[in-house]
């Protein structure tokens, strides 16, 4: 998906290490070895994309899966959305939450949710009684 100025494209080998300096800027305590571990079962899991400028430059990542919540039904999860641009954060966080838009819209979620950005969402991204909560992010019916 090609959104204005960034190229919205599923996580690629290529870009591993570099994404990292995107994750790692909320979680500082994660290595690049547990990313590019992790980065492995996310495939399975979760989907990760980027926001790639024109010269091929990661400037926004996103982690995304659709559950079923027991409260609104099918959910849009978002715990990781960050954009990284020194020039244009908005149109990157734009670019990245169109994206998020389209999938939802596509999978016929009932909503998205986009996780406040904290260090704690890495481990509590997969915690099904966190997944459970509603005092964290923002709702989108």
């Amino acid at each position: 998906m090609n959104d204005g100025s960034y190229e919205i494209d599923i996580l690629r080998p290529h870009l591993v290490d570099c994404a990292y300096l995107l994750v790692q800027a909320v979680v500082p305590t994660l290595t690049l070895a547990e990313w590019q571990q992790t980065v492995k079962s996310f495939l399975k899991l979760e989907k990760v994309v980027t926001a790639t400028d024109r010269q091929g430059v990661v400037r926004g990542l996103c982690i995304y899966c659709i559950r079923d919540h027991e409260v609104v039904g099918k959910l849009l999860d978002v715990p990781f959305l960050v954009a990284a641009s020194a020039a244009d954060d908005e149109g990157v966080a734009r670019a990245l939450l169109n994206h998020v838009k389209a999938v939802a819209n596509s999978a016929r979620c009932a909503s998205i949710r986009i996780w406040t950005l904290e260090p704690d969402n890495w481990r509590r991204m997969r915690d099904p009684a966190f997944f459970s909560r509603w005092d964290h992010g923002l709702i989108m019916g």
